[in-house]
């Protein structure tokens, strides 16, 4: 029998994938990008979220409920095993 072969991805096609399965949530104060193709839907971003600003859809991926309370406390994209979660700003910042 024998071994067929697989095709090598690219470094350009592995971050075309990425871009293409990454929601942007933005405000004045946060911007949180979850990436759905990473994300194995394991709700611990969830539950130690100390604001309930994410949540599991009903495909088990995590999305934003309430940006605006989003404190950038970062415990979400700290505790994500799959780096699917990536907060920009300052943390303890709040808008002006």
């Amino acid at each position: 029998m024998m071994a067929t072969a697989t095709k090598l991805r690219t470094r350009e096609d592995v971050l075309q994938v990425a871009r293409a399965a990454t929601k942007s949530y933005v405000s004045t104060a946060v911007t949180i990008q979850i990436n759905d193709a990473w994300c194995k839907g394991c709700t611990i971003c969830v539950e130690f979220c100390p604001k309930d600003v994410l949540v599991m859809n009903r495909l088990d991926k995590v999305e934003v409920k309430s940006l605006e309370a989003c404190t950038k406390c970062m415990r979400c994209e700290q505790l994500c095993p799959d780096f699917a979660i990536v907060v920009f700003g300052e943390p303890g910042k709040s808008k002006s």
